[in-house]
């Protein structure tokens, strides 16, 4: 008999908990993690946060790209403002099991990032590692 999975089983699902665990109280009303190319890995929202996966995975692109400066060019610019909804934007690079990720945010920056990235590094070394 196969055993049943607990939401905690699953990496998708513990890294989701982890980003609305991080972002209560922060202000922010969305943040996404994205991958080394800029795919949105998780996502969470807060009350009048992105309102689809779409709009996260928006997000963790332009988190991508922010946290490695390519930002500066005007058209790029107004694209972060759309998405933001002219709120602030905030984009961040973590090291998590020698990879990197992005950790992007609308409206505030998701604060104790070292502690966030220690936490992912605990839910995502099984899968990252094989």
């Amino acid at each position: 008999m196969k055993q049943q999975m607990t939401p905690s089983d699953v990496p998708q699902d513990a890294v989701e908990r982890c980003l609305v665990e991080a972002m209560q109280g922060s202000g922010a009303r969305a943040v996404a993690l994205a991958g080394e190319e800029g795919l949105l890995l998780a996502g969470a929202r807060g009350a009048g946060g992105a309102g689809s996966d779409g709009e996260l995975a928006l997000l963790a692109a332009l988190g991508a790209g922010c946290a490695d400066k390519i930002a500066g060019y005007a058209e790029l610019d107004e694209f972060v403002d759309a998405v933001a909804g002219g709120d602030d934007f905030y984009a961040t690079r973590l090291t998590v099991c020698d990879r990197t990720l992005y950790l992007a945010s609308i409206g505030a920056r998701v604060p104790q990032q070292k502690k966030i990235a220690a936490e992912l590094g605990r839910i995502l070394a099984p899968v990252l590692s094989a």
